[in-house]
């Protein structure tokens, strides 16, 4: 098999670029990424998203890029030195990947590594590989594109079938059409060696291995790898190879079933981060966002007096420079209907009636229809609520939010094992408030972003089973405390 695809190799040709050319793709590419980064900025600023897009290492990888093609103009090689500087740009694969992404959405972070093993000969989380997976010390992989919010990783190569062909034949590969596998070849992949593989099945072996390691809400990231100059279907060799990559469990997309690509401007909205995506169709709020809607603080200026704790004192000041209600709050619920639990609802009035203001106490009435406003129409609930307000509720917005009765024990046992295990961490009222929103399939809207944090990594760290979903929060990035009454002076 090796001399057949040696022949194979030296039948292909390779293109000779020009260098004018190259540079006008890569000020296209640099544009368009450009924009891209400023769109992200402004969004991030807007969103106040808990975490920040990573897209500095694409930045300036196509910034670079450019800069080498560009000075590479302007030395005036002569045209063999040129054409052989020229042959070592990475613009290929650099558009590519950016091809790729404007295809994906939700993009997170770009050309990052993911480890198995930070320790070599230690497995995270538990997780045993086999002897290929420690090959000359390689814990790593990396992942060109995080997308879909983090629940996707994507891999790109321009991997040619000149190149794939001339790996095979170095490595003197015989298991072609005409040679049978031996009986006692390995039926798993994670029996093999990977130092027998080509450069794209070793990475494809890597990027699972980084996936089961680095669970996103309990469950590894899905794994996409492209390869923009493999065609399936035209060489069995080429073919034997995709199997080999699909065997980890990714999805593997080549030349021929790559869909097409958008322009900049109609991909751009789906590259953002945007979690309203994410949201179902009904809310469930928690204690921490019930008093965030009802908080002076939150409709309204907000005169700081010497008696307020300083955490009042910084959310006022918070609020004047950024008002919670329109820019996060709002947009998220939009028209959505809602619905909290009796414990938070209890939770909620029990500080209500201990420090609410009087307007507090009347929203707080309001919001769930209670006390003196029950029997109230959703009209009129909103037409009060809107008095007592500098901002304008969004349309449609849908009061009273709904009380959902108390049930934690029936809850708990409708989840998944690892729900019990993690009832004992969270307390009552938090396991009330959260596990009604897994059990339920409903978006938590929280800003108890430990009690979140400690969620997610419960559930990264004990895992799911196939078809079992973690709980789904949305994250508030401010939280905002009742104005208080004149008993809370310290």
């Amino acid at each position: 098999m090796a001399d057949s695809l040696a022949s194979s190799v030296q039948a292909m040709d390779l293109d000779v670029p020009d260098v004018d050319t190259l540079i006008e793709r890569c000020k296209t590419l640099h544009e368009e990424v450009e924009q891209y980064v400023t769109a992200v900025d402004v969004s991030q600023k807007q969103a106040k998203i808990p975490y920040q897009v990573e897209y500095r290492t694409l930045r300036s990888d196509f910034k670079n890029e450019l800069g080498f093609l560009q000075k590479l103009k302007s030395a005036n090689h002569p045209p063999e030195k040129a054409r052989h500087y020229a042959v070592s740009s990475n613009l290929l694969y650099y558009e590519a990947l950016w091809a790729a992404a404007k295809r994906s959405s939700g993009l997170l972070a770009f050309r990052k590594y993911f480890y198995w093993n930070r320790q070599r000969g230690q497995a995270k989380n538990g997780i045993s590989f086999s002897k290929g997976s420690g090959v000359k010390g390689k814990t790593s992989a990396l992942v060109d594109i995080v997308a879909a919010d983090g629940m996707e990783w994507i891999r790109v190569s321009t991997t040619s079938e000149k190149r794939l062909l001339f790996d095979l034949a170095k490595l003197g590969w015989q298991n072609d059409s005409d040679s049978e596998m031996e009986d006692d070849a390995p039926t798993n992949w994670e029996d093999e060696d990977d130092e027998d593989q080509v450069e794209i099945v070793k990475s494809a072996r890597e990027l699972a291995r980084a996936a089961r390691a680095n669970p996103m809400r309990g469950h590894a990231p899905k794994v996409r790898y492209v390869l923009t100059r493999l065609a399936s279907g035209k060489l069995k060799e080429v073919d034997m190879i995709l199997d080999k990559m699909r065997a980890v469990g990714m999805t593997v997309q080549c030349a021929n079933d790559i869909p097409e690509t958008p322009s900049v401007e109609e991909a751009l909205p789906n590259l953002l981060v945007d979690r309203s995506r994410t949201l179902s169709n009904t809310l469930n709020i928690d204690c921490t966002i019930l008093l965030a809607l009802i908080s002076d603080i939150s409709h309204g200026e907000c005169e700081i007096l010497d008696w307020y704790p300083g955490e009042v004192r910084a959310q006022i000041l918070e609020e004047r420079k950024e008002k919670l209600l329109p820019t996060h709050l709002y947009p998220a619920i939009a028209s959505h209907p809602m619905v909290t639990t009796q414990e938070a609802a209890d939770q909620m009035n029990l500080i209500v009636d201990t420090l609410a203001t009087d307007a507090e106490k009347r929203r707080a009435n309001l919001l769930l229809a209670q006390r003196d406003r029950v029997g109230f129409s959703s009209a009129d609930l909103l037409k009060e609520w809107q008095e007592l307000s500098d901002h304008a509720s969004p349309p449609n917005f849908q009061l009273p939010i709904i009380v959902a009765p108390a049930a934690i024990p029936s809850r708990v046992d409708t989840l998944p094992a690892a729900a019990k295990k993690m009832a004992s961490e969270l307390g009552p009222l938090n396991t009330a408030i959260f596990f009604y929103g897994w059990a339920e399939g409903l978006t938590t809207l929280s800003s108890n972003r430990a009690r979140a944090k400690q969620i997610e990594r419960f559930i990264n760290d004990v895992g799911l089973k196939d078809g079992e979903a973690g709980p789904h929060v949305w994250l508030c990035g401010e939280s905002r405390s009742l104005i208080a009454k004149c008993g809370r002076r310290k």
